[in-house]
């Protein structure tokens, strides 16, 4: 995992390019899917008007709560999967998300429901790690994958997140390649039409 992307062992408080990058320019509702320890919450412009948390894992809502504690947008934590998303059609301005969507179980249908709940124009702003670019590298993520889903709780390495997200209706508006330890990482915001 990169260092300057949250999960447990990283401060609340670091403020990070790929973090600023990342929520820059967020306005409006914005849902947060997978906030994993919510270090990304006090990272949101003041622009944000509210912040929805849809969090699969129960133990990880709990730790997100007390992520939420320094965030001056309020914050609404619910436990949801993401074949379904417990919210309105159209309801929100973003959808953000971290290192999330390697772990859906079925990426296309996770992809429609964020399509479902951006109003038009709204935007998918995303930090996911990706298939390499290297054929050697790619070969090793596919061979490895269904061993890896299973000890890293559903993360599938191999997959074309960028191009699932294109497959399922979005523009891709901005997106930046990263490497970080031989794993490619992709960095970007599409929007729904």
């Amino acid at each position: 995992m990169p260092p300057d992307i949250e999960q447990f062992h990283h401060p609340r408080s670091a403020r990070t390019p790929a973090r600023e990058t990342l929520l820059a320019g967020l306005s409006g509702a914005v849902v947060e899917i997978g906030a994993g320890d919510g270090g990304k919450f006090c990272h949101y412009p003041a622009s944000v008007t509210e912040i929805t948390v849809i969090e699969p894992d129960a133990l990880l809502c709990e730790t997100a709560r007390e992520g939420c504690a320094g965030s001056a947008v309020p914050v609404r934590i619910q436990t949801g999967g993401l074949d379904r998303l417990p919210l309105p059609s159209g309801s929100a301005d973003a959808v953000v998300c971290s290192l999330v969507l390697c772990c859906a179980p079925r990426l296309s249908v996770t992809l429609g429901e964020i399509m479902r709940v951006l109003r038009p124009g709204g935007e998918l702003r995303f930090y996911e790690h990706v298939r390499s670019e290297n054929p050697f590298v790619a070969f090793t993520e596919r061979l490895i994958s269904p061993i890896w889903a299973q000890a890293a709780g559903g993360c599938h390495p191999a997959r074309d997140t960028l191009r699932a997200i294109r497959e399922a209706g979005f523009v891709v508006d901005q997106v930046k390649r990263l490497d970080f330890d031989r794993i490619s990482h992709v960095l970007g915001i599409a929007r729904r039409l």
